[in-house]
């Protein structure tokens, strides 16, 4: 079938085909398999970075409320700013 081709490039040429059908099989098995599911594992890291980020913030706002929860109300008021009237009770 393949008379008219030199001996000396049948070879050369097998391999060449071979790889090429390697390569073309490779770039199959990426797109269906290796590239979603390295996508799912970037998601599935992302959702959890996520969340540690949420359950750190809700543990740092747990320490601030009760933080806040100590102290008086001339304390908060001055924290916040005001001037509390010890008299009347009241943050002015």
């Amino acid at each position: 079938m393949l008379s008219f081709v030199p001996d000396g490039l049948k070879l050369p040429a097998a391999a060449a085909c071979g790889g090429l059908m390697v390569g073309a099989a490779l770039i199959v098995v990426n797109a269906i398999w290796w590239l979603p599911a390295a996508k799912e594992e970037g998601r599935v890291a992302e959702r959890a970075a996520a969340l540690q980020r949420s359950m750190d913030l809700i543990k740092q706002r747990g320490v601030t409320n009760e933080a806040v929860g100590r102290l008086s109300d001339g304390d908060l008021c001055r924290k916040l700013g005001g001037q509390w009237v010890r008299d009347a009770g009241t943050c002015e």
